[in-house]
């Protein structure tokens, strides 16, 4: 509830502040005063839910613990003293660079975790938890601004559901058989080198072309 509550604020902030490519919904100007009111507003709201989503996590780790660590397993991290404070530093950081730049969450995130302790098979799954209502809330933006291409969005679904389900069944298969969840390592290991390559490349190739339609591209 927590995090649906945090994700209607966010697809109200993202309409009433607009962007470079769309207005606001209610006529606010870009870096007015209102514009700040309202996203400052949506900081102090996130560290608001941030402290309540941690204490929730602390009692719920106190609990487990107090009674014979009754369904506590070691993908659990305890939520107290210095491994707080790394988890916290790690949701902004990811979250900061993933917005800035770009990047998939789970690019940063995944590896995060796996330095953490956490298993492989943990670590995706959380990646993958973590971007979901980021990417629910950039879909309503789309949509509500009528600049979503629901067929090809359909088709993109369509595909993603059915690799996922495959790929689920096969790294299942593999880790009964072996024993082991370094699979999954080396897969987000190739992922990570196929990005280093394609991203210079994809990358360099649309700054080329915004240099040939005279934009310049070294502006901030």
């Amino acid at each position: 509830m927590l995090n649906f509550s945090l994700l209607a604020i966010l697809v109200i902030m993202n309409l009433c502040l607009g962007s470079s490519k769309r207005p606001s919904i209610i006529g606010i100007k870009n870096c007015s005063r209102e514009y700040w009111i309202i996203f400052v507003t949506f900081i102090v709201l996130c560290i608001i839910y941030a402290k309540v989503a941690v204490r929730i996590a602390q009692n719920e780790y106190i609990l487990k613990a107090r009674h014979d660590r009754i369904n506590l397993c070691e993908s659990d991290i305890p939520m107290g003293g210095h491994m707080q404070h790394t988890v916290l530093g790690l949701g902004f950081v990811g979250g900061f660079v993933a917005g800035a730049l770009g990047l998939g969450g789970g690019a940063i995130f995944n590896p995060a975790l796996l330095t953490l302790g956490l298993p492989p098979k943990v670590c995706s799954s959380t990646g993958l938890y973590l971007v979901t209502f980021s990417k629910i809330a950039s879909c309503l933006v789309y949509f509500l601004n009528d600049e979503l291409d629901l067929g090809y969005g359909l088709w993109i679904g369509i595909l993603s559901t059915i690799g996922t389900i495959l790929s689920l069944f096969a790294t299942r298969w593999y880790m009964r058989v072996s024993g082991r969840q370094s699979f999954i390592v080396w897969v987000l290991v190739f992922m990570f080198i196929v990005s280093v390559f394609a991203i210079p490349i994809f990358g360099g190739q649309s700054l080329l072309q915004l240099h040939r339609q005279g934009k310049d591209i070294f502006a901030f």
